[in-house]
């Protein structure tokens, strides 16, 4: 990783696409990148961070600057914005996003109950994210726990260049959770963890499926989902029963409670070293520093509630059991 003094700009190593070729087609055809594309973002997106009086210490190695500039097709200004507004929520909201460290005792204790799952890529290259929500213990943690521990995996993941292209599929198993799961999430904590996946991370969702939502846990959902920008709620779909969310994971990724013939076990061993692998650099994003009282006002200027209604048609018409 690079880490400048924003006035004192590093020498940059030169950047290399090493991943497979279905991947670089990925990026021509759908992200608009090719190598002088890049070659030119990233030095207009370092001069601007440079120039800019209110980022004072910012990472600015590739890896790092092409989670926005492949979320935002290429388009600097757009990625600076979403730059901007990543590092402007971790600063706001520090106990949630800062110092996630893998070792620490709760988290720790999360990960190793396994509630994501990262199941490898699929045929379109996309990075298969399964959540077991009841894998969250409803009674021993608490809500911020919970959060930390799913914007650890977000960190962990976005250092993949293959997610940063291919973008993700996310799979929600609803199934074995308690009404302990879904009380202990109040109405703000809902909103900053949603914030977080739908506005200020740079996540490029392909589909989300859920499966097997409990009618107890629908008044909670369906608030979470209000705080959700449209595009990602025009990307769920909803299924009453676990079923059919098994047929949506392909056979070379399917683990053996789902049906297939993927070792569960060894699955969660190979993602735990990988957040342990990638354990210095999520804490090193903690040098970063940004003007928060400037940055504040943007979150002042957005109201949510109007998605309300929208999140209610998501889930209104299933037959949740």
């Amino acid at each position: 990783m690079a880490f400048s003094v924003v006035k004192c700009p590093p020498a940059y190593d030169e950047y290399r696409f090493t991943l497979p070729e279905q991947y670089r087609q990925i990026a021509k055809e759908e992200l608009r990148e090719d190598d002088a594309t890049r070659e030119q973002a990233l030095t207009e997106m370092r001069q601007w961070i440079v120039d800019n009086p209110h980022i004072q210490s910012c990472r600015t190695d590739a890896k790092f600057l092409l989670r926005f500039l492949r979320f935002r097709q290429f388009s600097v200004p757009m990625a600076c914005e979403a730059l901007e507004r990543y590092l402007s929520f971790r600063r706001l909201y520090p106990s949630w996003f800062k110092n996630l460290d893998c070792n620490e005792v709760l988290m720790s204790e999360i990960i190793k109950n396994g509630p994501f799952l990262y199941l490898g890529q699929d045929t379109a290259g996309r990075a298969v994210m399964l959540i077991r929500f009841g894998r969250f213990d409803g009674q021993k943690h608490l809500a911020m726990p919970d959060g930390r521990y799913a914007a650890l995996i977000m960190e962990t993941m976005l250092e993949s260049e293959e997610m940063q292209i291919g973008g993700v599929q996310v799979l929600i198993d609803f199934t074995e959770t308690t009404v302990d799961n879904y009380d202990k999430w109040g109405t703000s904590e809902l909103k900053i963890i949603m914030e977080a996946f739908s506005r200020s991370y740079p996540l490029r969702y392909g589909e989300i499926h859920a499966a097997g939502l409990p009618k107890f846990g629908i008044p909670v959902v369906d608030t979470f989902l209000s705080f959700a920008n449209p595009k990602m709620r025009e990307k769920i779909r909803c299924y009453s029963t676990i079923t059919e969310l098994k047929q949506l994971i392909e056979p070379h990724l399917k683990p053996t409670e789902y049906g297939g013939q993927v070792n569960m076990g060894e699955l969660s061993r190979s993602f735990w070293k990988r957040i342990e692998e990638q354990r210095q650099v999520v804490l090193g994003l903690d040098r970063m520093q940004v003007d928060v009282d400037h940055y504040a006002a943007v979150w002042d200027e957005e109201d949510p509630s109007p998605a309300e209604a929208a999140a209610g048609a998501v889930l209104k018409h299933i037959d949740f059991h």
